[in-house]
């Protein structure tokens, strides 16, 4: 088994193509489009979201089997475990078009694996596998997921505004992480769990203030 190296694409205005118009293509189409991917979807036949969302005009879709040149000018592309058989022909085409190619359930045409996915807000967690078991992985995020509230996307938005403010009061890095991570582990997040903006942003004035150098130190 290959050792897969995991990051976090940006795939915004990029083309991708999904070979397939089944539920498991649907929610690989909904996940891509949630990162604002432009999407073509490959497939004779649509579950009725997907039928949706081309009447939408959120995907282009062409209403017929995979056929070699599909690929030309993508920049990722899936098959979705429908026309396994038609798998070697569309990784032939993604290695001779530099596409990178997600075959599901099928690691020998995987240029890269889906992670299962605990997303709230801009926090994005990421259970991999390597593809030995997608259902661990699955169980796994779920219950990372009863663990990671909505909370935690209110407490990373607020982390986020204090960038420039932070940087500003304490310009030596090392002395700036401890200060961060003593935003990280305070008790903000408890008045964030309980819907209390105010003040958590309170509270995180009154860490700022009491940052002394003395305090960073510490």
């Amino acid at each position: 088994m290959p050792r897969f190296y995991p990051v976090a694409l940006n795939l915004h205005r990029r083309l991708c193509v999904v070979v397939g118009g089944g539920p498991i293509a649907e929610q690989k189409v909904v996940g891509l489009l949630d990162a604002g991917a432009r999407v073509v979807v490959i497939a004779p036949v649509l579950t009725t979201r997907l039928d949706d969302l081309e009447t939408q005009g959120a995907i282009r879709v062409m209403r017929r089997s995979y056929r070699r040149g599909d690929l030309r000018g993508a920049f990722l592309a899936i098959a979705a475990g429908e026309t396994r058989g038609a798998n070697p022909e569309i990784w032939d085409e993604a290695e001779r078009e530099r596409v990178i190619l997600n075959a599901v359930d099928d690691m020998p045409h995987c240029h890269f694996i889906a992670p299962a996915i605990v997303r709230r807000g801009d926090l994005t967690v990421a259970v991999s596998t390597a593809g030995k078991s997608p259902a661990l992985g699955v169980r796994l995020r779920d219950r990372i997921g009863a663990l990671v509230g909505q909370e935690y996307a209110a407490f990373l938005d607020l982390l986020g505004s204090l960038r420039e403010e932070v940087a500003a009061r304490e310009p030596d890095l090392a002395r700036r992480a401890r200060l961060w991570y003593r935003l990280v582990d305070s008790d903000v997040m408890a008045y964030l769990k309980r819907g209390d903006a105010g003040g958590a942003r309170r509270r995180v004035t009154a860490l700022l203030e009491s940052a002394t150098p003395a305090a960073r130190d510490g």
